[in-house]
């Protein structure tokens, strides 16, 4: 295959296909952030609500799409195509953000879908080109993973308390208890946990063997989780600081309920 031809149907991480898709994905979410923040749907509750709930069922009809594309009987492959990778949950999680706009699920779309799953978006396990049908299907479920996350912050203005953060650390951990038995017992790499090959371009075996890189991979995560929660807590701390308990917006308010967004 000529190198004409190569990146089509090979990717490579730091390729021009690679820069293409990640500008093309800003461009794309700079716009819907931007419509969503002008006068005309900000101002206007209903709008705003129809405008998320439009978002959110695009964002579960790419997810469903993913997960169709990668059960079906001619590319179902047991150790890959189980939808149990944590941007395989998240492909469902961000988009019920939108729907539901329960505060969990938009706790878990920050600190999972922007801390974690953004790691695609930087070194994407993807093998094929634009010319294969596995590269628009590993996209489009990115894509509605990162594309919600960003929104939620930029556009309906979610702010993450400390308290979301536990949450993210317990499902976390729960998510950890369950898979890491299934990856040991059945020899599989679902959440990049298990003992599997990774493959000659994977950073996480840099990370030293298994399963002694497991506990370094998830004190990483919560590095990175801390990392997403801190500036929220220090300029909410220096908003805050001076105003007596009446005036103190957070404490008038009380801790807000799972169902209460803007």
């Amino acid at each position: 295959m000529s190198d004409g031809q190569n990146w089509q149907h090979q990717f490579k991480p730091f390729s021009l296909t690679h820069l293409f898709v990640v500008l093309a994905f800003s461009l794309f979410v700079l716009a819907i952030v931007s419509l969503r923040r002008c006068d005309e749907v900000a101002d206007v509750p209903p709008r705003r609500r129809v405008f998320d709930r439009f978002l959110g069922w695009i964002a579960l009809a790419a997810a469903c799409f993913v997960q169709i594309a990668t059960l079906w009987p001619s590319r179902f492959q047991y150790d890959t195509s189980l939808p149990l990778h944590i941007c395989d949950l998240m492909m469902f999680i961000a988009p019920g953000a939108l729907l539901l706009r329960w505060r969990s699920l938009r706790a878990m779309t920050y600190f999972w879908g922007l801390g974690l799953s953004s790691l695609s978006f930087v070194y994407p396990d993807l093998h094929f080109g634009p010319a294969d049908f596995q590269f628009w299907v590993f996209w489009a479920g990115h894509a509605g993973i990162i594309g919600p996350a960003i929104y939620d912050i930029s556009a309906r203005g979610f702010r993450p308390h400390w308290g979301d953060w536990l949450f993210a650390v317990k499902f976390t951990i729960g998510y950890v208890a369950i898979i890491f038995p299934v990856d040991a017992i059945f020899h599989l790499n679902y959440g990049y946990i298990g003992q599997s090959y990774q493959g000659p371009r994977s950073p996480i075996d840099s990370l030293g063997p298994w399963p002694w890189r497991v506990p370094l991979m998830f004190l990483m995560a919560m590095v990175i989780m801390v990392l997403l929660a801190v500036p929220w807590m220090v300029g909410r701390r220096k908003f805050t600081q001076g105003l007596t308990p009446a005036a103190d917006p957070v404490a008038a308010a009380g801790t807000p309920h799972p169902t209460q967004v803007q």
